[in-house]
């Protein structure tokens, strides 16, 4: 009986990954570029596009990222997000609020981070 498919790896052979946050990942090539692919189930709300490119917004991307990077790393984004009105802390706190990011790994780790919201 032929094996069926395979989870631990992508379709190309490459092997995913676990991010911080317990989601699958996989490294490819986009533009000339490397990029992760993070598989996860998130609300629209945390997706916008740019040139077309459907991706998360900046504030997901630091909840998914938080977990990778170092406090300091952790500390630089947020405040460099914050400076450039990606976005604010009432953004923030709303976000990590609502139910689903009750247990996520990077949503625990900006609660620490950010300012109380005013």
């Amino acid at each position: 009986m032929p094996a069926g498919p395979s989870f631990d790896t992508a379709p190309d052979g490459t092997p995913y990954g676990v991010d911080g946050n317990g989601n699958l990942t996989e490294r490819t090539q986009f533009g000339g570029h490397e990029v992760i692919i993070h598989y996860a189930d998130i609300p629209e709300s945390d997706v916008t596009t740019r040139y077309g490119i459907r991706v998360t917004t900046p504030l997901r991307t630091v909840i998914d990222l938080a977990p990778e990077v170092s406090p300091d790393e952790l500390d630089a984004m947020v405040a460099d997000c914050l400076r450039r009105r990606l976005f604010t802390t009432q953004e923030a706190w709303r976000r990590l609020r609502e139910p689903d990011m009750t247990t996520n790994a990077g949503a625990s780790l900006l609660r620490r981070l950010l300012p109380p919201a005013s």
